[in-house]
């Protein structure tokens, strides 16, 4: 009987016993399930603030794709950018053929949350040799505040948003080896200014509204105007500021349209305003294979004649520039494949001193007109091969004519 109850109480206690250490078991079980889900959530979280997502063709405010990259990331680190190597053979001319790494441009953002972005560009020019002509310098870095469609705030160094060029400076929004001469010696392409802008990003009208300092004039020039009075955010004299708008209509698909303009003065304290005024209308249209791009853009300069005698060179107080881009894909009548290949015509003239100040004489050789014809190859969106030939001329003399060759590429 002792026995048997002896047994039975050691039964008993070792049920309990295994009971107990199957609740701990369970208990313990649940919470490594637990720890293991949060785990699984932080990482996921953190894949997603240090994932480079894939470049799709998405534009915000106006911009680019790869510098519109960041706006579209889930959260954290964004990287995208482009590159353009060129090959230029001068026809009849003493100026030597050269191929350049003319450019590679990395774009760094970080999405702090839904409407805190930085977004930064940083240029790398020929190679960056400064013993061959290279630079790296900062295209552009702002904070961007969004409110909502209609209202946001940039500060920092931005792009000047006049023209088309400007804004959209990557390689495959213009079909030639370079950008339009008007947007580089009329329009300053690639140009940027420290300051505050107001903008919107609504589907069919939008705005952009900003104040930044003005240009110095000591680099401007009798050949590419007020070029050379950028002052692209690097202890630039902040004594004159000027003012920027800009608005464009989409409601179209496949077209934007749209004007643009800047005043500002650009004397920064040396006893004259130096007023630079810039205006300009704007169409890119695309249907079907058929891409159009048209702008006229005016200019003015204040104080010419004082700035002429202060830089040594006849500066133009009014000048003036147009272009018309035709460009249509034929690839689609060879096959179906998923490539593009646009052939094109640009017909292009500006003048750098359509009128210049009492007792200066006018160069007519800044008056030109260029012809470009050519053709691209996209084997990808993302990357663009080009080929053209420009006809040049100017009121004085016939220029040498250019071969071009280029790569350009986004990502």
């Amino acid at each position: 009987m002792k026995r048997i109850l002896s047994f039975a109480l050691l039964t008993g206690l070792f049920s309990y016993s295994y009971s107990a250490t199957l609740q701990e078991i369970e208990s313990r079980l649940k919470q490594l399930e637990e720890q293991n889900q949060q785990l699984i959530e932080e990482l996921a979280n953190l894949k997603q603030q240090v994932e480079i997502p894939e470049l799709r063709q998405q534009q915000f405010s106006g911009m680019g794709y790869a510098a519109s990259k960041v706006y579209f990331t889930p959260a954290g680190l964004s990287i995208g950018g482009y590159g353009e190597i060129i090959y230029q053979r001068f026809e009849k001319s003493n100026i030597k053929d050269k191929t350049d790494i003319y450019r590679f441009i990395p774009y760094i953002g970080y999405k702090f949350n839904d409407w805190i972005i930085l977004n930064a560009e940083i240029e790398f020019e020929h190679g960056a040799d400064t013993s061959r002509g290279g630079k790296v310098k900062i295209e552009f870095a702002y904070m961007d505040f969004l409110f909502n469609d209609y209202f946001n705030v940039r500060l920092g160094s931005y792009l000047i948003p006049v023209g088309l060029t400007n804004l959209l400076h990557e390689p495959v929004f213009f079909n030639s080896v370079n950008r339009p001469e008007v947007e580089t010696y009329i329009i300053p392409t690639t140009w940027n200014e420290n300051g505050v802008l107001i903008f919107s990003n609504m589907e069919k009208w939008n705005y952009q509204v900003g104040v930044v300092n003005g240009f110095y004039y000591q680099g401007f020039s009798d050949s590419k105007w007020v070029k050379g009075g950028r002052q692209a955010g690097g202890k630039a004299l902040a004594e004159d500021f000027a003012f920027v708008g800009r608005i464009d209509y989409t409601g179209v698909d496949g077209l934007l349209f749209g004007v643009s303009g800047y005043t500002g003065n650009s004397g920064q304290g040396d006893g004259f305003d130096g007023t630079v005024t810039l205006i300009d209308g704007h169409l890119k249209y695309s249907y079907k294979n058929l891409d159009i791009s048209a702008l006229y853009v005016k200019g003015y300069l204040s104080d010419a004649d004082k700035i002429s005698t202060a830089v040594g060179k006849t500066v133009g107080k009014e000048v003036y520039g147009y272009y018309l881009n035709v460009a249509y894909d034929i690839f689609p009548f060879f096959s179906d494949k998923d490539y593009s290949l646009p052939v094109f015509v640009r017909y292009e003239r500006y003048n750098t001193q359509e009128k210049v100040p009492a007792g200066f004489t006018k160069n007519s050789q800044y008056d030109k007109t260029i012809w470009t014809v050519g053709l691209n190859f996209k084997p990808h969106p993302n990357v663009i091969l080009k080929a053209d030939y420009q006809i040049r001329d100017n009121r004085q003399f016939n220029e040498s004519d250019i071969f071009e060759l280029g790569l350009g590429f986004i990502f």
